[in-house]
């Protein structure tokens, strides 16, 4: 265990960038200033830093050094209390009472036979880091007991005394180890763990981890200290998610431990990481459709954008889940559990699937996917990628059909339209209409739309509707999407078709119609006649006689 002595330190090593915003690091980046911190400082440390979803710490200094713990060893105490009160063998109304051995020269802030419930004393005990509190406390419990339930949690590094003769003591990695099962809720039990983090995000000695920190920032801490020793350890939930963060310190004067302390906790918490998991989505940009009520299967592609391999269980698995909001943005529905990813490396790709559950109204909906840790935990807050893409819930379909309709249309003119239908699974007559809309390849916006009807649908029956299409008034290349409808609400499927829409096949004027009173039409002037010119021809001097055609005799001449 190392001694201790007095330092000074650079506090001017570190410059704030708080109030400009997060700074973005990678965890090289991260490493790269930790290192520069940790030798700049003049006395000696040991750090632990981790993102509690990931097996391996982003950050470790001296991790297996055992150094006395001061008050951290109130963690353990705070544990075995609370694995009691999960128990039932404690309740937090139980007295607590303050002995004489419980008060100290310092710290301790009630007088001797001071009756407190256990909640109470837990409560002084971190927040206010209460000696006499956590004697009472620590006599009640035995520090064996402490430590087996330590031990038995994973953190055999971590010694509460047995009795006055020997020191508490720990190691980075064990306290690390103590709040990365807080973090996860797997210490003790997820109500112990709930309890515990709300008792240490109360904290009231903040001068270390947060003290650089925005206002507002939670953090779940303990701090430690004795002569030569200052300690700070707990969890920082940053934008990116939550870090845990253990910095112990010896041979430095409180103020240069304290500002190398919030030092590292404004490092760790500025700098924006790479995610545990990302992914891209190859999913569709046109609207799904989908019948109301039903369970739908999506499939799609998904494919490892980040630099970890996905295993298919264990800490390294990824999950995947959904969430459903209508129009206005209100979430209607989203996924009971993750779905697990297959096992993928950086860059592969594999096809995946998951059921939708669609609301009974028809209309259009937005889903939205999303990675998962292996806890169930969203990434999406530590910057995984999200895809989105639409359902349109429909009725279930009445009718099959095919719609023929000339692909040249002409503005504000009718076309035949003829479709070929049968009923599906139907009671009652249905009126039945063909909606439209036309839409701009260009930007996908509707432009126009409409209805026009077709006539009654009967149970079980098929045949053909033959009725008239009014091509709307525009010109151009469009997108014709269609649908039969009943009462506007689509009953079959729907239907993607380019069409032209051309100029008027009439004219005003043409085959004696009515010339518009708005033509403006050209003025003739008047030109000089054309004049042939006059071409004498000289009389024969003799007969001249002509061949008559082949098969024709002469006629005879006038008076014979």
């Amino acid at each position: 265990m190392r001694s201790v002595a007095l330092g000074v330190v650079m506090a001017s090593l570190i410059v704030n960038t708080l109030g400009l915003g997060p700074a973005r690091a990678s965890t090289a980046d991260l490493v790269q200033q930790l290192d520069g911190l940790v030798s700049a400082f003049p006395g000696g440390t040991g750090l632990w830093i981790a993102d509690p979803n990931l097996p391996a710490p982003l950050f470790k200094h001296a991790p297996e050094e055992q150094v006395i713990t001061a008050s951290l060893y109130k963690l353990g105490v705070l544990a075995e209390a609370e694995r009691r009160v999960d128990s039932g063998e404690f309740h937090y109304s139980d007295p607590v009472t303050i002995e004489p051995e419980d008060v100290t020269e310092d710290g301790s802030f009630e007088d001797s036979g001071v009756s407190l419930t256990l909640d109470e004393a837990l409560e002084a005990m971190i927040t206010i880091s209460d000696n006499g509190a956590a004697l009472a406390l620590w006599h009640i419990l035995g520090g064996s007991n402490i430590d087996a339930t330590l031990t038995k949690a994973g953190m055999p590094d971590f010694h509460v005394a047995f009795d006055d003769s020997e020191d508490n003591v720990a190691t980075p990695h064990a306290i690390g180890t103590f709040f990365t099962l807080l973090a996860k809720r797997q210490l003790i039990s997820p109500a112990a763990s709930d309890r515990m983090l709300a008792r240490l995000e109360r904290q009231q000695i903040n001068n270390r981890l947060p003290a650089q920190l925005p206002p507002g920032v939670v953090v779940a801490h303990k701090t430690g200290n004795l002569a030569g020793l200052t300690h700070d350890a707990g969890i920082i939930y940053t934008k990116s998610g939550p870090r845990v963060v253990v910095a112990m310190t010896w041979d430095a004067s409180d103020d240069e431990a304290d500002n190398f302390i919030s030092s590292v906790g404004a490092l760790v918490y500025s700098a924006v990481l790479e995610p545990l998991a990302n992914a891209r989505y190859q999913v569709t940009r046109t609207p799904v459709s989908v019948d109301t009520g039903e369970v739908h299967r999506i499939s799609f592609p998904i494919t490892n954008i980040g630099s970890r391999s996905w295993t298919p269980g264990g800490a390294g698995s990824v999950g995947l889940i959904w969430e459903l909001r209508n129009s206005t943005g209100q979430l209607l529905n989203n996924a009971a559990r993750p779905v697990t990813l297959p096992a993928l490396a950086p860059n592969e790709t594999q096809n995946v699937s998951v059921d939708v559950l669609v609301p009974q109204q028809p209309g259009t909906y937005t889903v939205t996917l999303g990675l998962t840790d292996a806890g169930g935990n969203a990434l999406a807050s530590q910057g995984a990628a999200t895809a989105t893409f639409s359902l349109r819930a429909h009725r279930p379909y009445l009718v099959t059909a095919q719609v023929h309709m000339p692909i040249v249309l002409h503005r504000d003119e009718p076309s035949l339209l003829v479709t070929a239908y049968s009923a599906l699974q139907t009671s009652g007559d249905h009126s039945l209409a063909i909606s439209w809309r036309v839409v701009d390849t260009r930007t996908s916006h509707t432009v126009v739309q409409g209805s026009s009807p077709l006539g009654t649908l009967r149970p079980g029956a098929s045949g053909t509707f033959i009725s008239s299409f009014l091509a709307p008034s525009v010109l151009g290349t469009y997108r014709l999407v269609y649908e039969l409808t009943e009462s506007g609400v689509a009953v079959s499927e729907t239907v993607n078709a380019m069409v032209d829409i051309e100029g008027p096949r009439t004219y005003g004027g043409d085959d004696g119609r009515p010339i518009p009173s708005g033509a403006v039409l050209p003025t003739p002037s008047p030109s000089p006649r054309f004049q042939f010119p006059q071409v004498t021809i000289p009389k024969p001097s003799l007969p001249i006689t002509l061949p008559l055609p082949r098969g024709k005799s002469p006629s005879p001449s006038p008076g014979h």
